[in-house]
């Protein structure tokens, strides 16, 4: 079966497959990639097996298994990554963004009855000012849903979505490499050096190893932030937009 076809008996929406799906699977990669090179009569019955998979949950199971370890990761980072991330911006001392930027965001949230604190408020009491802060992300979340596939802030969710629960499942991938390249290694060693899979064999342990020092050095927490910041800079973003098109929308009503 498909990968597409799986997607669509399970009812996956867009963040669901990308964000969520993907992740496990590409986790699970290597043990289908060395089923297929070395066993391809058993991968050739893994349409009918897929069929099964997806039948008895174990595809829905990774989705949410990617999700659980993301959400996890999520909770430990905090501030770093996430909606927390997102309030963090909007701080009087966070210089991330321009200062009249953040005035702009700031009075765009107050005009909708966002209390946000003051420089002083928010010295006095930093664990109140991030609860209001995060209390003003929540609020822009709610009122950007609509629109969030025409902003571009839909891509960035999901950007941030995949590289989280990737992050999340690095655990689990590392593991899976190690035993695809312990199997790999066993696997060349019993066909010996006469063996017709000598090099196919040799080729998968070298790609395996890449895939490993791409877990290693890449799927980190940088690579984490980047995509939290640019979905956190899209989302404040939005009162921007949203303002010019209410004023645009005034404008044609007078």
């Amino acid at each position: 079966m498909a990968l597409d076809a799986v997607m669509k008996e399970l009812n996956f929406d867009r963040y669901d497959r990308n964000a969520r799906l993907r992740p496990a699977l590409f986790t699970i990669l290597p043990i289908l990639v060395s089923i297929a090179i070395w066993y391809p009569k058993i991968w050739s019955l893994f349409g009918a097996l897929a069929s099964l998979l997806v039948t008895c949950g174990v595809t829905f199971l990774l989705a949410q298994l990617a999700r659980q370890r993301g959400r996890r990761l999520e909770a430990r980072w905090t501030p770093a990554i996430g909606r927390p991330h997102s309030a963090k911006l909007l701080s009087h001392a966070d210089p991330k963004l321009p200062a009249a930027t953040k005035a702009r965001y700031h009075a765009y949230l107050s005009s909708h009855g966002v209390v946000l604190p003051t420089v002083q408020q928010e010295r006095r009491d930093p664990a109140k000012a991030q609860d209001q802060y995060l209390s003003a992300v929540m609020w822009l979340l709610e009122h950007t849903r609509q629109n969030a596939d025409k902003s571009l802030l839909l891509d960035e969710n999901i950007a941030y979505g995949f590289r989280r629960n990737l992050r999340g499942l690095k655990p689990f991938a590392l593991a899976i490499l190690a035993l695809a390249l312990a199997a790999n290694v066993a696997l060349v060693w019993r066909g010996g050096w006469a063996s017709p899979m000598l090099e196919t064999g040799a080729m998968l342990g070298g790609g395996l190893a890449l895939v490993t020092l791409i877990w290693i050095f890449y799927i980190t927490k940088p690579f984490v932030e980047d995509a939290s910041l640019a979905y956190a800079q899209r989302l404040l973003a939005q009162s921007d937009v949203t303002a010019s098109a209410a004023a645009a929308n005034g404008a044609q009503n007078r």
